[in-house]
């Protein structure tokens, strides 16, 4: 909507003004012209300062004679239509004035656009016509010169509604000075075009006010003399500058007080990019020349503290790389209520109060990455990527261009663009690198190197990104046996191991197994929109007997195939599932009776590891993968067990 708003000095003019709109707007409709939507507003103000009293918010202002003039004389910040008394509106005046008065004298005020040039058309009609030109549009100056029209033995008063007024409060004959319908018609038409032009030129400034304004970089725009001409927000906040726009004009160097960019200004060249001290931090600082037919008019100053930088680019990482690498699940996601699964969830809970490296033993299937999730998520990490990666599944040649990125054109195939590693997208976060067992020699070099440094560089490329990731490493097999072997470097070992956390296997969660087992058949069964299957007492005991080498996952893999083949059957009876599970699949081979009982061969297999280590129970532990309290725990309750 395009506002036009007219300042009328009086009533009758406010009301013929309207009324002309309204033709004019008609007259758009039936014409089809109505791409635009235009509305008018009709104010009342007989003087400047009044008019300036009033909301004047337009996109274009129409107004007459000397308020007109004295709008455009004062600067006024929007178009001005002047609504111009025509060579028509004139004549009829004077034609007015020959037949009531013949050749009395008479006076004309008026601003100089309203009168100038009258004395020779009066002449040629044959009145006494002489003009009094308004210095400017006041009360005051009105009554002014309406005195010195009458002193001067002026008869009659040609003027606007006040000079008129005074006339009549004189005694004095007058003649009201008023546009007609076709000044109006002609104002109206003028005002809609300029307002388009308004509309459009105030759009594209509030735009860019608010590109600039908004703009995460610092703003500063300087004259070619180095003083400061605008800055935007951020700018004012970068450089913690008092409240206020008191800066404008005056020199940077004086403003910041910065050698280093005193200096940066001074520096010839287009474009010079400089990273400079400032108050206590380090700015980036990027310095634009401006020319106007090659002659230097300005500077535009750029401004990042390091602090933005690292955030910005935390923040492109979380919002263009980070699409999927997220961590689901939490320790209330952990189901068990054994002694071994609790102390584990207790210390993985304290583990991830820290940001020490982490790994985590433990047998296929014992959930590794359901705990490492569950660390990141109650960590002071969480809310930032979690990025997990299975060193096993990936082709060596592939491995390191997926931890570390390349640059573009790095090789054969490379992406012209480039692409971030891993550890690139894991910053601020949680890189978890699942069967750190299977990574090769060579690579395991460069990881420790990005353990020290902190610090990786894309294949193909010269450039060091600094990070900052928490590693939590993961493995089915005994690091320290790997080391002995040589197939797994010394110094990563002790690099990785800060923490370590054994899970227990799910042979050693007794009821657990239950536990597990009722939670995925409600899983299941949910999902098939099916009753729920429940277990009898005599099944759970036959589960609870199971080995379940392949632990939690082989498990979960039961508990979906007997949701699915066990009919419908909402009790699983112990005979019932003796015979499923015979029936099962190599993932859950059928449960012979075993020579010895379960617990004396757990038992058996303990006594061999502390016997090839002589007794020395850290050795055991390390050779059976587990740690030393868990080897003195499992001793002690197959024992008992025993006993």
């Amino acid at each position: 909507m395009i506002r036009i708003v007219l300042i009328a000095p009086f009533e009758d003019l406010k009301k013929e003004a309207e009324q002309v709109f309204a033709e004019c707007m008609e007259n758009d409709r039936a014409e089809q012209n109505g791409a635009r939507a235009y509305d008018l507003c009709v104010l009342l103000a007989p003087t400047t300062a009044q008019a300036l009293s009033l909301d004047l918010d337009a996109d274009v202002i129409i107004a007459r004679g000397a308020t007109a003039f004295d709008l455009k004389r004062r600067g006024f910040p929007l178009p001005i239509v002047e609504l111009v008394i025509s060579g028509e509106d004139t004549l009829n005046v004077l034609y007015n004035l020959k037949e009531h008065y013949g050749q009395t004298p008479a006076a004309m005020i008026g601003s100089t656009n309203m009168i100038l040039g009258i004395e020779q058309t009066a002449q040629k009609i044959g009145v006494n016509v002489t003009p009094y030109y308004l210095e400017e549009n006041t009360d005051e100056e009105i009554y002014r010169v309406v005195m010195r029209a009458v002193a001067d033995g002026k008869k009659v008063i040609l003027g606007g509604m006040r000079g008129c007024t005074y006339a009549h409060n004189l005694g004095v004959e007058h003649i009201l000075l008023t546009s007609g319908r076709s000044s109006i018609w002609n104002a109206i038409t003028a005002a809609k075009q300029l307002g388009v032009v308004s509309r459009e030129t105030k759009e594209q400034s509030l735009l860019r006010s608010a590109m600039v304004d908004n703009a995460f970089e610092g703003l500063i725009a300087l004259d070619q003399n180095g003083n400061i001409l605008s800055m935007n927000h951020s700018a004012h906040n970068i450089l913690d500058l008092a409240p206020g726009n008191w800066f404008l004009g005056m020199p940077i160097r004086e403003v910041l007080r910065s050698p280093q960019i005193a200096k940066l200004i001074k520096q010839s060249g287009d474009y010079i990019d400089e990273i400079v001290e400032y108050a206590q931090t380090h700015l980036s600082v990027k310095k634009i020349t401006i020319y106007l037919r090659e002659e230097v008019i300005g500077y535009v100053l750029t401004v990042l503290n390091a602090n933005q930088i690292q955030e910005t680019e935390g923040k492109l990482r979380g919002k263009i790389y980070h699409k999927g690498h997220t961590a689901k699940y939490t320790f209330d996601n952990i189901i068990g209520e054994s002694a071994p699964i609790r102390e584990c969830i207790r210390r993985a809970n304290a583990y991830a109060q820290t940001n020490s490296s982490i790994v985590i033993f433990g047998e296929s299937g014992t959930g590794k990455e359901l705990f490492s999730q569950s660390i990141h998520n109650a960590s002071g990490r969480r809310g930032q990527p979690f990025v997990a990666i299975n060193c096993a599944a990936i082709p060596e040649n592939l491995l390191e261009s997926e931890l570390f990125g390349y640059a573009g054109g790095a090789f054969t195939g490379a992406s012209k663009e480039g692409k971030p590693g891993l550890f690139e997208l894991a910053h601020n976060g949680t890189i978890f690198l699942d069967e750190i067992s299977e990574m090769p020699l060579a690579l395991q070099s460069r990881l420790l190197r990005v353990i020290q440094e902190r610090e990786i560089m894309r294949i193909g490329h010269d450039k060091v990104i600094p990070i900052d990731v928490r590693i939590i490493a993961a493995s089915n097999r005994n690091l320290y046996e790997q080391v002995q072997k040589g197939l797994f470097r010394e110094d990563l070992f002790y690099r990785l191991d800060v923490l370590d956390l054994m899970i227990p296997p799910l042979r050693e969660r007794g009821g657990d197994i239950t536990l597990l087992a009722q939670a995925f058949l409600d899983e299941f069964c949910l999902g098939q929109s099916r009753k729920p299957i429940r277990l009898s007492p005599s099944a759970e005991q036959l589960l609870e007997r199971q080995l379940w080498q392949g632990n939690i996952r082989e498990l979960r893999n039961f508990c979906e195939r007997l949701c699915v083949l066990g009919g419908s059957a909402h009790v699983v009876e112990a005979d019932m599932l003796k015979d499923f599970l015979s029936k099962g699949s190599g993932c859950l081979a059928p449960m012979a009776e075993p020579e010895k009982p379960a617990t004396e061969l757990e038992l058996e297999r303990l006594l061999d590891a502390l016997e090839a280590a002589k007794g020395n129970k850290t050795e055991a532990a390390k050779a059976l993968g587990i740690s030393r309290v868990t080897l003195w725990r499992q001793l002690k309750r197959l024992e008992t067990e025993q006993s």
